[in-house]
C-alpha cells in the first residue's frame, strides 16, 4: 500500500502528533494521504464494489462493502506506525467498516448503544465537489466539538471521549457523488 512519503519521515511524523496532541479534542487530518495512482485505484474499486445497506430507522441508513486492499492496509505496517507514532498506542484493536453515504442516508446519536472512548479514523475516498450533508459532528449534551467535512484522499484521527457523541448528517439530494469512507475506531485492547 503506497502512503505518501512524506508521512514516512520521522521530523514531519513528529510535528503531525505535535499538532494532534495540541488540538481540544484531539485531532489531526492528512492531507493527501495515498499517492495519487493508489488512490484512484482503490477509489475505482470502491466506486464498482457491491455494497449492502445498512438500515435502522432510528439509527442509520447508509451501505456497506468490504475490500481486501483496505482490510490489508488497515492491518498492515503503515497504519501501524501512523497509530503507534501520531496516536502513540502500542496494543490495540480496530474496528472499521467501508461506509457510501448517498442522498437520503444519515447516522443518528442515539443512545441504545453506548460507544466506549477511542481514537475513531475516516480514511475518505469520496470524489471532490460541494457536500450537501455527510459531515460527521461530534458533540456532547452542551456543545459540538468538530465538523468533519468529506474531503478525498485524506486520513483523519479524532479523539472521542467518554460522554462524546456522534452522527453523519443527512446526505441531501443536491449530492452529486456518493460519500464513501473508512469510518473506523481504535480502543485500547
Amino acid at each position: 500500500m503506497a502512503i505518501n512519503t512524506l508521512y514516512l519521515d520521522n521530523g514531519v511524523i513528529s510535528s503531525i502528533k505535535e499538532t494532534y496532541n495540541k488540538q481540544r479534542p484531539k485531532n489531526i487530518r492528512l492531507e493527501k494521504f495515498f499517492q495519487s495512482p493508489v488512490f484512484l485505484l482503490l477509489q475505482k474499486r470502491l466506486c464498482n464494489s457491491e455494497y449492502s445497506l445498512k438500515f435502522s430507522p432510528y439509527k442509520c441508513k447508509y451501505s456497506i462493502t468490504h475490500l481486501k486492499e483496505i482490510d490489508s492496509f488497515i492491518h498492515g505496517q503503515y497504519f501501524k506506525k501512523i497509530i503507534e507514532q501520531i496516536i502513540e498506542l502500542k496494543n490495540y484493536k480496530i474496528k472499521y467498516e467501508i461506509r457510501k453515504f448517498e442522498p437520503g442516508n444519515y447516522t443518528l446519536v442515539h443512545d441504545s448503544e453506548k460507544e466506549k472512548a477511542g481514537i475513531d479514523f475516516f480514511i475518505d475516498f469520496s470524489k471532490n465537489g460541494r457536500n450537501y450533508g455527510g459531515y460527521t459532528s461530534y458533540l456532547t449534551e452542551t456543545d459540538e466539538l468538530i465538523a468533519l467535512n468529506p474531503m478525498q484522499n485524506t486520513i483523519s484521527f479524532i479523539e472521542r471521549k467518554n460522554g462524546v457523541m456522534r452522527y453523519t448528517k443527512y446526505v441531501t439530494s443536491q449530492q452529486k457523488y456518493p460519500i464513501v469512507q473508512v469510518s473506523g475506531t481504535i480502543s485500547k485492547k
